[in-house]
């Protein structure tokens, strides 16, 4: 197998040292496209009446990359690329791929991962076992552990989605749609349910969880690409959550999809990821130290 993993990038530099690491031993190449602009092309976000301006480098994930490289990539697989598709919702990964991920690498299969995707070291050897034992075009994802909040709480994605492509000497690819899954029925698909991807994107720092909100309602809600969401998610669902005193369930930032995420249970820290073990013993977020601060706080009482 020669594997070329994809990141297409507009922040992530929570979980991006973690998840770089989660794939770097099993891949001959990792194609960062760093874009700076969003879905749809729009850089004005109107937000409860008021314009939040776009910036050109929301939480330094360049940075954060490159930091990791120079400390880690002892092979040169690592590659920093601007992503000259960044404002196409669909079709953007047939458009990496065909235009330079296959001319340039001659890649068998391509693989699929997002910033706050850390791939727990059992999974990544499991996904390479079956990509190498299948005839399957795409191979899905069964589940992906969504954490919310912090690392103590996990609720679950069960729609399946395609993680690995294998080209089988193709110089090009069909349509695509939001991320690597074929837009058609031209594709055979193979789902195990022992893929289950630890998720940390909405466990991510106040900073990012902004600005992952301020672009959803930009593509979503003002260019209506996808489902628009509630306005209101950040201030009112996500900002307040805890996991004592605010457990609520209505976590989806999607209007009329409230309850499409399951509730937000406790996560077992034995099964984390050991490179988020790692980090959460050494490095954790501020976030998550606050948070856990506030949950353990008393609760205040009503005085009579």
């Amino acid at each position: 197998m020669r594997t070329v993993a994809i990141y297409r990038l507009l922040y992530g530099s929570d979980f991006i040292a973690e998840s770089l690491a989660s794939i770097y031993p099993h891949v001959e190449r990792i194609l960062c496209y760093i874009g700076h602009e969003m879905f749809g092309g729009r850089r004005i976000i109107n937000y409860f009446g008021h314009d939040v301006y776009l910036p050109h480098d929301i939480d330094g994930v360049t940075t954060a990359i490159q930091n990791w490289k120079d400390a880690n990539d002892t092979e040169d697989k690592v590659r920093l690329l601007p992503n000259p598709h960044a404002t196409l919702l669909k079709g953007q990964l047939q458009a990496m791929i065909n235009g330079e991920v296959i001319p340039r690498y001659d890649p068998t299969h391509i693989l699929m991962v997002e910033a706050d995707e850390v791939w727990h070291e059992n999974t990544i050897t499991t996904l390479f076992d079956v990509a190498q034992n299948t005839d399957a075009d795409e191979i899905m994802a069964a589940a992906c552990h969504l954490f919310w909040r912090s690392y103590k709480y996990c609720s679950t994605r069960t729609n399946p989605y395609a993680v690995m492509r294998a080209l089988k000497g193709r110089k090009s690819i069909g349509p695509t749609g939001h991320a690597l899954g074929s837009a058609g029925n031209d594709v055979t698909r193979h789902r195990d349910d022992r893929l289950k991807i630890h998720n940390f994107g909405f466990a991510a720092s106040e900073r990012t969880i902004f600005w992952k909100h301020m672009t959803a309602l930009s593509f979503s809600r003002d260019v209506k690409l996808d489902s628009p969401p509630r306005e209101e998610w950040f201030e009112e669902v996500w900002r307040p959550w805890n996991g004592v005193s605010n457990r609520r369930t209505d976590l989806c930032p999607s209007i009329g999809y409230e309850d499409a995420f399951a509730p937000a249970v406790d996560y077992p820290f034995e099964q984390l990821p050991a490179l988020m073990q790692r980090r959460i013993r050494t490095n954790p977020l501020p976030d998550w130290v606050q948070l856990h601060q506030r949950e353990s706080a008393p609760i205040p009482q009503e005085t009579p």
